[in-house]
């Protein structure tokens, strides 16, 4: 077996970043590693530096992972910031949690299903100053500064057509809480046979912990309860913490590991 780097960049990644297991004899791929650096501190503040591993192969030779973990461990010193190494990890895959422990990774953060079932009894109020605007993104203007926002907070760069596989959903509608001095939070949803489904929910960062996505989370359970469903889940990142708080304080159980993001907590 051979480690080595590859000859050209991999997705847009350094070669510096990427590493491949080659099958001497036959030239065969066995496992590969590719190293994504995002810094996104609107949703990660503790930690602002998100380094992930993509790891593919199975198994994965202890030279790929150690190699490439001593280089995504250099990636986030040499950030300087507080940083978090992680990969993807399926909820089953109990080999690669395994493989990944005596290296210090803990299985501490993954991507969980919340759900409810209605009615919600939860206590909501809008907070003063502010007015509730709903609308099924159709405008071609709200788009594109929906589309702004969104790339901004999550470093992507989706387009139109992406945003057009939400909104042709059944059911789909957005809801905003507008203040005087502009948008205080908004939220998507839409239904998926027996259950609403919140598909994405922001707010503010000047207006948070003041009831603003507690308001977006009992006004999409008035939506889905008009249309007599019974159950109303979102995907939630548990490393985000204020997320994950709100809609538990709303009522929401985890209910179903979807993945898990088993990582390493790096210090400057």
């Amino acid at each position: 077996m051979m480690l080595r780097n590859p000859k050209a960049p991999v997705d847009g990644q350094p070669v510096e970043n990427c590493f491949v297991c080659i099958d001497e004899p036959t030239g065969r791929t066995i496992a590969s590693c590719t190293i994504y650096r995002d810094e996104n501190p609107a949703l990660f503040p503790a930690r602002p530096v998100q380094v992930r591993m993509q790891l593919d192969g199975d198994p994965l030779p202890d030279e790929l992972l150690g190699a490439s973990i001593a280089r995504a461990r250099a990636i986030c010193a040499q950030s300087g910031k507080f940083a978090r190494l992680y990969t993807r990890c399926e909820p089953d895959d109990t080999a690669l949690l395994e493989a990944l422990a005596p290296m210090g990774f803990k299985d501490n953060d993954g991507l969980v299903r919340m759900q409810i079932k209605l009615p919600c009894d939860a206590d909501y109020r809008l907070p003063t100053g502010c007015v509730v605007v709903k609308d099924d993104l159709s405008d071609p203007m709200e788009q594109k500064f929906f589309l702004e926002r969104y790339n901004e907070l999550y470093n992507t760069d989706h387009d139109f057509e992406w945003l057009r596989s939400f909104i042709d959903r059944q059911g789909f509608k957005r809801i905003l809480t507008v203040s005087p001095t502009g948008m205080a939070g908004e939220i998507l949803i839409w239904r998926e046979e027996y259950a609403g489904v919140i598909g994405y929910i922001q707010t503010a960062k000047r207006w948070r912990r003041m009831g603003v996505g507690s308001c977006m989370l009992g006004l999409a359970c008035e939506e889905f309860e008009k249309e007599r469903l019974f159950m109303v889940e979102a995907n939630v990142r548990a490393r985000i913490p204020h997320v994950l708080r709100m809609m538990e304080k709303m009522g929401f159980k985890q209910t179903e590991l979807l993945m898990r993001y088993p990582g390493l907590d790096i210090n400057p």
